[in-house]
């Protein structure tokens, strides 16, 4: 009896859990397919960019960003297309005559996109220390989304 009432209120608190902002994103990459706005999107974050983009649109509207924070949120938005820029670049870049010319093109790519990361990150911080408290309950949830996971 017990185990019985253990499963249902198990299932009722997993019925009732709101899905994450990461949760949603993916439901949505995969509802993407045949019959959605458009073919399903590559996994690359290269071949996403019009994904991020509208992430960031959507999450820009629900920060209900201000006139005085849109600086903020332009080298936000600036530092991520920076981003997307050097990933498009780094596609091409790759190739060599010897295998280690081959390694040090990559080596230089990742150097690249660490350091792309680093500008997102630093203007992360700048636009969240900007933001309103209701703003940054807001961006806890919805900002992560608009950042290209590399998994």
């Amino acid at each position: 009896m017990v185990l019985m009432l253990g499963a249902i209120f198990s299932s009722n608190v997993l019925a009732d859990a709101k899905p994450t902002a990461r949760e949603e994103m993916n439901q949505e990459y995969k509802n993407r397919g045949i019959g959605g706005k458009r073919f399903e999107i590559e996994r690359s974050p290269v071949g996403s960019f019009d994904f991020y983009m509208e992430r960031l649109d959507a999450t820009k509207k629900k920060l209900s960003i201000t006139k005085e924070q849109q600086a903020l949120w332009a080298d936000y938005e600036k530092s991520l297309i920076s981003l997307f820029s050097d990933l498009k670049r780094a596609k091409g870049r790759v190739g060599g005559a010897t295998a280690v010319q081959q390694i040090g093109q990559v080596l230089g790519v990742t150097q690249n996109r660490y350091a792309a990361m680093e500008q997102v990150y630093d203007s992360a911080k700048k636009l969240y220390d900007g933001l309103s408290d209701s703003q940054k309950k807001t961006a806890d949830e919805f900002l992560i989304t608009t950042v290209p996971s590399f998994d």
